[in-house]
């Protein structure tokens, strides 16, 4: 694998453990909800640059790898567990 490969990757696998820490924060420490997303967006903006320093890609391009899978699975599954754990 090349290091866009491993970058989308990690950040897909990243995104639903982002959405376990999303939803823990907002269910136990009540944070609102756009206090929680604004901490998904700062964990993503973070390991963009995070990967890109230690994989060797242009900074810019390592914030784009993966922008749309690392939302799209993070958003849903946080839906989705959160509509799991509080169904009301």
């Amino acid at each position: 694998m090349n290091s866009p490969e491993k970058i989308w990757w990690t950040k897909v696998v990243a995104s639903m453990m982002v959405a376990g820490l999303t939803l823990s924060m907002q269910v136990f420490f009540n944070l609102g909800d756009i206090t929680s997303f604004m901490l998904g967006v700062l964990i993503y903006l973070g390991l963009s640059d995070l990967l890109s320093n230690v994989m060797g890609v242009e900074r810019f391009r390592g914030l784009k790898i993966g922008v749309g899978a690392y939302f799209f699975i993070w958003v849903t599954t946080w839906i989705l567990l959160y509509t799991y754990i509080n169904p009301a």
